[in-house]
C-alpha cells in the first residue's frame, strides 16, 4: 500500500511541492524470519507458525504503524535458501525464499542484509537471499565486500515526498571501514540523496549499553555526512544520542526473531519525523512506540498499552552519563516517549 501511495505522490509533485509536509521514516530492529535448521517444521517454529496463521501474522499488531508513516527501515537477520550447507558456527538462521512474503505485510519498505548471519549459508546462500528479496520486489541494500560485485555491494536509494533518501549498510564495522562508509555516504550526496540513513550491524550481544568506541565511530561517520545512525545486533535496547542534531541508534533490538533467546524483549518502532522545506528537510520530532516482542509460537511484536511498562521500556533508551559533544535524551522522554527539536537540538533540562 505504502508504495503505491509513494507512487501518487511523486505524480503529484510533477505539477507541486511538498514544502510545509511531514516526512516520516520508522526504524525497526533485528527481523530472523526463519529459525535454526534443526527447529525447522517443528511445532511452534517460526515457518511453522507462519504456516499456521499466515504471511501477515508477524507483523499483525503492529501494521497499522508502519503502514502509516512514510518509509519504514528493517534489518534481515536470516538467510531465505533451501541450502543445508552452513558454516560452523553455534547459530545459523535460514527459512525457504517464499517466507519472505512475510515483508509484503508488514509496511516494511527496506531491509539491510549485511550483518553476521549473512554468510551463514555462504556466499551461495546469501545469492540466494537476494534472489528471493529481489522475486517479491522487497527492496534491500547492504555492503558485506566494499569493491566487489553490485550484489555485495548496494546502496538504497529511494524517494518518498519528493525527498531522497540513501542508505547504506555494514556488518562489525573496522576502523578500516570508516573511509569507506563515508566514500559511500558522499556517494548517496552525490546523487542527490537529502538524507543518508547509516546501518550498523555493531555492539556486543545482549549488553545494555554502546561501548565507548561507538561514540567516536558515529561522530565521524556524521561529520562524513550521515543523518541517521542506526544499529543493531546486540537484541536488546541500548541508549540513544544525538550528534549535531543527528540521530544515534546504537541498538533497535530484536522485533520478530524465530530463534529468540532469552533475552528482554522490549523493542520498539522508532521514528523520525522531518518538516520538507523550501531550504531542505530539517528534522522536528523523535518519537519511539513502545512494543514488546514474543518467542516461541506467537513471533508478533506488539504495542505496550500499559503506563508503567512504557516508561519502564523508555527509560532504557536514556543514557545518564555524559559523552562529549553527544545529547542524551531528556528525562521527561520516559513519560512522553516523544521529544521535539529546536535549531536541530534537544530542548534542555
Amino acid at each position: 500500500m505504502k508504495r503505491m501511495m509513494g507512487l501518487v505522490l511523486l505524480l503529484l509533485l510533477a505539477t507541486g511541492n511538498a514544502f510545509g509536509e511531514t516526512l516520516t521514516l520508522s526504524f525497526i530492529g533485528d527481523c530472523s524470519i526463519g529459525e535454526v535448521p534443526a527447529s525447522a517444521g517443528k511445532e511452534g517454529s517460526y515457518t511453522a507458525t507462519v504456516d499456521e496463521k499466515g504471511y501477515d501474522w508477524p507483523f499483525s499488531l503492529v501494521r497499522e504503524y508502519l503502514d502509516t508513516d512514510d518509509f519504514t527501515f528493517a534489518n534481515n537477520e536470516v538467510i531465505f535458501t533451501s541450502r543445508n550447507r552452513h558454516v560452523d558456527k553455534k547459530t545459523n538462521l535460514k527459512a525457504p525464499a517464499q517466507y519472505a512474503q512475510v515483508y509484503l505485510h508488514s509496511g516494511v519498505d527496506a531491509v539491510n542484509t549485511a550483518n553476521n548471519h549473512a554468510m551463514d549459508f555462504y556466499q551461495e546462500g546469501y545469492e540466494d537471499t537476494l534472489a528471493a528479496l529481489d522475486s517479491y520486489e522487497i527492496s534491500h541494500f547492504g555492503t558485506l565486500y566494499p569493491g566487489t560485485q553490485r550484489a555485495q555491494d548496494r546502496l538504497g536509494v529511494y524517494e518518498v515526498k519528493g525527498i531522497k533518501i540513501g542508505a547504506v549498510g555494514f556488518s562489525y564495522p573496522q576502523d578500516s571501514d570508516v573511509k569507506k562508509i563515508s566514500a559511500r555516504i558522499e556517494q548517496l550526496h552525490q546523487e542527490g540523496c537529502d538524507l543518508v540513513v547509516v546501518s550498523l550491524h555493531w555492539g556486543r550481544e545482549v549488553q545494555d549499553t554502546p561501548q565507548s568506541w561507538q561514540f567516536s565511530y558515529a561522530r565521524k561517520l556524521i561529520d562524513a555526512g550521515a543523518d541517521v545512525i542506526w544499529g543493531h545486533h546486540p537484541h536488546i535496547l541500548q541508549q540513544v544520542q544525538f550528534y549535531n542534531g543527528k540521530p544515534i541508534f546504537y541498538s533497535t533490538g530484536n522485533f520478530t526473531f524465530g530463534s529468540m533467546s532469552a533475552v528482554d524483549p522490549d523493542t520498539g518502532i522508532f521514528q523520525l519525523q522531518y518538516e520538507i522545506e523550501e531550504e531542505g528537510i530539517a528534522l522536528k520530532n523523535f518519537t519511539v512506540i513502545p512494543c514488546r516482542t514474543q518467542g516461541k509460537g506467537d513471533y508478533r511484536p506488539y504495542p505496550l498499552t500499559d503506563p508503567e511498562e512504557k516508561k519502564t521500556m523508555l527509560k532504557k533508551l536514556i543514557y545518564k552519563k555524559t559523552v562529549k559533544n553527544m545529547q542524551n535524551l531528556p528525562a521527561s522522554f520516559a513519560e512522553t516517549g516523544s521529544v521535539d527539536l529546536m535549531d536541530g537540538l534537544l530542548p534542555e533540562e
